[in-house]
């Protein structure tokens, strides 16, 4: 599923912000996004939740491999959820207003997970989130329009 930030009216709150807090916002509601999605995600062994990847300009189409066959047989989780992931991707990255950021799942089943086909997240994972990416980018650009602009 791709989701751009510049598709949204609260974009234009801050493009004009010097580039430093054009970054935090965008830096910060992808984080944001990211941790949501995986607290949202179905967990079984943890694969899908760990299969999520943020990514400047393009997908990243890298996902984990399956979890040992007792994990799998046990249901038993093997991955756990690493929540700075999202804030890695932006590590020594100076954004630009055009750069896109990509949220991403390449596991085979993320689909079937997206339209419903789970138990543990009937609604899908990227639908229950988006709605409120959109009140983060309103309030992370608030947070950047004001005078010390989130960056302390």
């Amino acid at each position: 599923m791709k989701f751009k930030l510049s598709d949204m009216s609260a974009v234009l709150k801050f493009q004009k912000l010097p580039i430093d807090r054009l970054n935090f916002v965008k830096r910060e509601v992808a984080s944001e996004a990211y941790r949501r999605l995986g607290k949202r995600s179905p967990v079984l062994t943890g694969r899908y939740r760990a299969g999520f990847n943020v990514s400047i300009n393009g997908i990243d189409y890298t996902a984990p491999n399956p979890a040992p066959s007792e994990y799998i047989k046990y249901r038993k989780e093997y991955y756990k959820f690493d929540e700075s992931k999202g804030q890695k991707a932006f590590e020594g990255v100076t954004l630009q207003v055009t750069d896109e950021i990509f949220i991403s799942n390449s596991l085979p089943y993320a689909i079937a997970i997206e339209n419903g086909h789970s138990r543990k997240a009937p609604e899908g994972v990227f639908r229950t989130v988006i709605p409120e990416i959109k009140e983060d980018i309103k309030r992370f650009a608030g947070i950047a329009a004001n005078k010390d602009g989130g960056l302390k």
